[in-house]
């Protein structure tokens, strides 16, 4: 009896160290997460249809969504080549195209997503419920270090597809999907963000315009008392120039020059010089049946209510002639005016005042016609968008 129990003990005391040695060696190899960690796997992968029921030979979206870990330790790589429209194989389904979106990170997981558009072919399925079918996706996990890990594969399930139907049998969700994508987020917010910039560019400039509006508004009712007179604006002075000039013009085509027409040349451009130095403006209001004096012009102004103004200046071609010669700081293209509205006044000048018999018809056309472009360029400057704009202009500027 002593002689057949102690094998038997002996055998039973080794099994007994055997399965406590492969218990503590088990929980050594995958020791459990630690503390404020927790168990994950590390890919996942879904399908979504954009319809669950589909014809023969109708192309339909499938998109492929997959999530993977990427922390600090570990990342999860993919192997997205067996993923490609040419690599991919959903048999008896042919995928015709797979445009791959760019990918989503949310830490710790990374969304990769293909957006495949689908068709059938077969004419032998009508009536069934057809299955997308199982796709393997292969994968390794690579640690910090660089160490990178054996292959696995992840198996998504198949998804089914009725032809011709409503809905499949085994069908849980038969809901239809909406079809939003990566690509279509990234798009949306692409514009959005367009708009909210543009919004903000609009909004500056209604403020800047606001505060000229309230400007003016300011000086209109700081004017007090029954003799404050509303002055013209610089566009409404130009533009009774250009009139001026154009009637001029017109009677000098029809029945040539003489001195008194000349004169009547002469006042526009003494005026359009006032304006463009800066000088005042004489203005009067009057009736419609006032006459113009030598040197006046009428220019009509206010809607509702239209008047009748009579205005004139006394600049001269010496005088625009000093201003450009006092040592100011003007942009060529004022010179230019300036230089042009100086000969213009001259030329037609002598040839109202001058002893020299019959003026020259081509030398007054030629005045006439270069103190118009002079009127209408400073005309095209008084307007408030271009004046507004220059004003916006000098304010970011140092000396403007």
């Amino acid at each position: 009896m002593r002689r057949t129990w102690f094998p038997s003990s002996l055998a039973v005391s080794i099994v007994t160290l055997g399965v406590l040695a492969s218990s503590a060696a088990a929980q050594t190899a995958a020791p459990g997460p630690r503390e404020g960690e927790v168990a994950s796997d590390p890919i996942r992968c879904w399908w979504k249809a954009d319809r669950t029921a589909v014809r023969v030979g109708e192309r339909f979206g499938l998109v492929l969504t997959c999530a993977v870990i990427e922390t600090g330790a570990i990342t999860v790589v993919p192997a997205l080549n067996q993923l490609e429209p040419g690599a991919l194989s959903l048999t008896p389904f042919e995928v015709v195209s797979g445009p791959r979106a760019d990918d989503v990170v949310a830490p710790p997981w990374r969304y990769v997503q293909f957006d495949y558009t689908v068709r059938l072919l077969s004419d032998g399925f009508f009536g069934q419920d057809l299955m997308i079918p199982a796709l393997t996706v292969t994968y390794n996990l690579q640690s910090a270090g660089g160490t990178q890990g054996r292959d696995k594969a992840y198996v998504l399930p198949a998804l089914p597809i009725r032809v011709l139907s409503l809905a499949p049998r085994s069908a849980s969700d038969i809901r239809d999907a909406s079809g939003q994508t990566f690509a279509t987020i990234a798009s949306r917010r692409f514009r959005s963000s367009l708009a909210f910039v543009l919004a903000w560019i609009s909004f500056a400039f209604a403020v800047v315009l606001a505060a000229f509006a309230v400007i003016a508004a300011v000086r209109h009712y700081r004017l007090k008392g029954p003799a404050a007179v509303r002055v013209l604006p610089a566009s409404s002075v130009l533009g009774g120039c250009l009139n001026a000039l154009r009637d001029v013009a017109g009677e000098a085509t029809r029945g040539g020059w003489s001195p008194e027409l000349a004169r009547r040349a002469v006042a526009p451009l003494r005026i359009a010089g006032a304006v463009a130095i800066e000088r005042p403006v004489a203005q009067r209001f009057a009736d419609r049946d006032a006459s113009e004096r030598e040197g006046q012009i009428a220019v009509r102004t206010g809607w509702l209510k239209p008047q009748r103004v009579l205005i004139s200046a006394a600049v001269t071609s010496k005088t625009i002639a000093g201003h450009l010669e006092n040592g100011r700081r003007i942009r060529p293209a004022a010179r230019a005016r300036l230089e042009s509205l100086a000969d213009a006044l001259s030329t037609l000048s002598v040839a109202s005042y001058g002893r020299n018999g019959k003026p020259d018809a081509g030398s007054l056309d030629a005045a006439v016609e270069s103190g118009r472009t002079a009127v209408q360029g400073l005309r095209t400057g008084a307007r408030w968008p271009v004046r507004t704009a220059s004003a916006v202009l000098r304010m970011f500027t140092f000396g403007g």
